[in-house]
């Protein structure tokens, strides 16, 4: 089956066919292992280590061929994205600034959103952290953070500025009533001024609102686990999906992937940054070979020259360029006798047919 028809029939009801990628005895039980083991993570270590739950993160962020490299992958997780300097934004791959996105870890290699209980956090009240901590016992952060709430609160917090200067006390409050971002990172004067005008401290310390703003945190926290590792579960699915379709004809992977990412691409370094977005937008631009490993900059000019790549946020757009691709590449690649190309072409032998530049022009970019 050529590439076009292949895409064509998938699209009909795409939900089905990664359904039944998803139901694949492999697939499933490796699925259902990180369900039940990331949750275990503390450190990138404890991932790396994991030579199961890493080929899952690997292979989640189409890096499955990078796996090897152990120490890399560790730089990228600890770094972030958050420095310029980082590895993951040096990179010109950009799948690595992804990964460093969706399995964020603190420079320490702690897993983001572990809470930091040593004594280096001199804000927080020993006393209050002896007490929530159970020698010999592993006490969830989630548990401790609401039981240090509790405890601090009726007891220490008179004014805001009390409030904000507890990293614990603040983790909770702005989980558990939906601060905004740009007040929890915004400058102080700001944050107090805004708390003041939000909050009653007096309200905050009865024992009904207590209990409500600890039950609220512990639901905000376990929803956020459920819909992060439902969004990674799906990113898995995905992969699998399209690399067993790729397995048939790689054409079709990479229309597929190019269809799920492209109203994400905000400019042409990001497409020259993943080596499946420039094969589509080569192929569809008509980008000769010679130009590939060249200067990026020149690439980059001779995209924008070629494609206002804005026009990829209007999804009726990216299925006209898609719909391009997958024509061009069967006539690329040889593709003379597979049926979608005989309905234009009048020589299987000629390469691209003036009757499959026609067709293919004739699907006309809006603007």
């Amino acid at each position: 089956m050529d590439t076009h028809l292949r895409f064509s029939v998938l699209n009909r009801d795409l939900p089905a066919a990664k359904d039944r990628t998803a139901k694949d005895p492999i697939i499933a039980r490796e699925i259902q292992y990180y369900e039940e083991n990331f949750k275990n993570v503390e450190t990138v270590d404890d991932l790396l280590n994991d030579y199961r739950l890493y080929n899952f993160m690997m292979k989640t962020m189409g890096l499955e061929d990078m796996a090897y490299a152990k120490g890399m992958v560790r730089k990228v997780l600890v770094e972030g994205t958050s420095d310029e300097k980082a590895l993951a934004n040096t990179l010109s791959d950009g799948r690595f600034k992804e990964l460093a996105e969706v399995f964020p870890f603190n420079k320490d290699g702690t897993i983001e959103g572990t809470f930091d209980w040593s004594i280096k956090n001199e804000a927080l009240d020993r006393r209050i952290v002896r007490y929530t901590n159970v020698p010999g016992e592993k006490v969830e952060d989630i548990d401790r953070l609401a039981d240090y709430y509790q405890q601090k609160m009726p007891r220490d917090v008179i004014f805001t500025v009390q409030l904000l200067a507890d990293p614990a006390l603040y983790r909770v409050i702005t989980t558990a009533y939906d601060v905004p971002d740009e007040i929890i990172r915004g400058p102080k004067d700001e944050r107090i001024e805004w708390f003041e005008e939000n909050f009653d401290i007096d309200e905050l310390k009865k024992p009904a609102e207590l209990k409500d703003a600890v039950e609220k945190y512990k639901d905000k926290v376990e929803a956020q686990r459920v819909e992060n590792t439902k969004n990674i579960v799906e990113k898995y699915i995905q992969a699998n999906f399209e690399e067993d379709e790729g397995e048939k004809n790689e054409g079709v992977r990479l229309a597929l992937n190019f269809q799920r990412t492209a109203t994400d691409i905000s400019d042409a370094y990001e497409i020259l940054g993943s080596p499946a977005l420039y094969q589509v937008v080569r192929t569809v631009l008509g980008m000769p070979e010679s130009m590939v490993g060249t200067d990026i900059d020149n690439q980059a000019a001779l995209i924008n020259e070629k494609f206002d790549i804005e026009k990829f946020q209007d999804p009726r757009e990216v299925d006209k360029f898609v719909k391009k691709f997958v024509v061009l590449y069967d006539a690329q690649t040889g593709a003379g006798a597979v049926p979608t190309v005989q309905l234009f072409a009048g020589n299987s032998n000629a390469g691209i047919s003036e009757g499959i530049l026609t067709a293919v022009n004739a699907l006309k970019f809006g603007g």
